[in-house]
């Protein structure tokens, strides 16, 4: 989660029997776990910087026609990374390693897989300033044993949220000239305990979002999105409350309320490197001071960090275009 963000991350992906709401392939370790093998977080900030790089200074071949519509579905491999804190306020940091083979799809009503913070969404409207989807996020689940400060207590299930986004080209340009969106979503969260499921309240996020395709030369698109989000009670209680039956000395009993989350500045970088390969990278920054719920014993960080990136491979496509 840390700030409901589109998850790149985030493919809803089969979990292992053992430990509900865990993806299979996946490699999470902690901040204590990395320092113990000598992987600090400034190793990770240069090696995150050093990715992006070799991505910019990798040559780029000819691209094909930008009129021509890309395929209806591709099949892609992506070396997939993400440092971030377990949830919003959360001192712990994890490191997820990814090795993520998924597809592509480019349907008129229904697109997947394009961007790993918008991995699905459905199109409802579409007019050239103005577009209503549903959109889709998912946030990985934690073992409270994992985490100091909730140990004994429930763990975090695989978190499905899915509602409307309207969308509003503010400036009416073409990403190639800049491009200023704001987004308006509104999102129902769902928890899954293996088979079983439980509602969890909402998410209110506006986003507002630079876009600039072709910087720095033709092959670079840069991202700029600021994300405050506030949450429902049921959201809040999720992450936040402590029942008087897990109280302890150090953990307090806290009753969690609905309002501010806390806010996510992220920076994004894309380069087309060839028409097999491209890189995704992005850091944010979450800035959790003023969140309703700062008070709570699980809440133990004003800011996080994160770092996000992947080198994406096209293994094949289809000779029929999307839309």
């Amino acid at each position: 989660m840390p700030g409901p963000t589109r998850v790149a991350t985030a493919t809803p992906l089969p979990t292992d029997p053992g430990r509900p709401g865990k993806p299979h392939n996946v490699l999470t370790v902690s901040v204590p776990q990395l320092a113990a093998r000598q992987a600090a977080p400034g190793t990770l900030v240069a090696g995150f910087v050093a990715a992006c790089l070799l991505a910019m200074a990798l040559p780029a071949s000819a691209q094909s026609d930008d009129d021509e519509a890309p395929p209806l579905w591709e099949f892609r491999f992506a070396a997939f990374g993400r440092y971030s804190p377990a949830y919003p306020g959360a001192s712990k940091q994890d490191l997820t390693l990814l090795p993520l083979p998924y597809p592509v799809y480019r349907g008129s009503r229904l697109r997947f897989g394009e961007d790993f913070d918008r991995f699905a969404e459905g199109r409802v409207v579409r007019r050239p300033r103005v577009r209503l989807n549903v959109n889709f996020n998912v946030n990985f689940g934690e073992d409270s044993e994992d985490l100091a400060v909730r140990r004994g207590m429930p763990d975090l299930d695989l978190m499905l949220e899915i509602g409307p986004e309207l969308e509003i080209n503010l400036n009416n340009r073409d990403p190639a000239e800049g491009a200023l969106f704001l987004a308006l979503q509104a999102r129902a969260g769902v928890s899954f305990d293996g088979s079983d499921s439980s509602g969890r309240g909402y998410v209110f996020s506006p986003q507002l979002e630079y876009q600039l395709d072709q910087a720095f030369g033709t092959d670079n698109d840069l991202l700029f999105r600021w994300t405050p989000t506030w949450i429902s009670e049921d959201y809040a209680d999720y992450y936040y409350e402590v029942p008087p039956a897990f109280e302890t000395i150090a953990r307090g009993a806290f009753d969690a309320s609905a309002g501010y989350l806390g806010s996510e500045l992220r920076v994004g970088l894309e380069r087309q490197i060839n028409t097999r390969l491209r890189f995704d990278g992005s850091i944010r920054l979450w800035i959790n001071n003023g969140a309703e719920n700062s008070a709570s014993p699980l809440f133990e960080d004003d800011y996080g960090l994160g770092l996000q990136a992947a080198f994406i491979w096209t293994l094949g496509s289809s000779e029929r275009r999307g839309e």
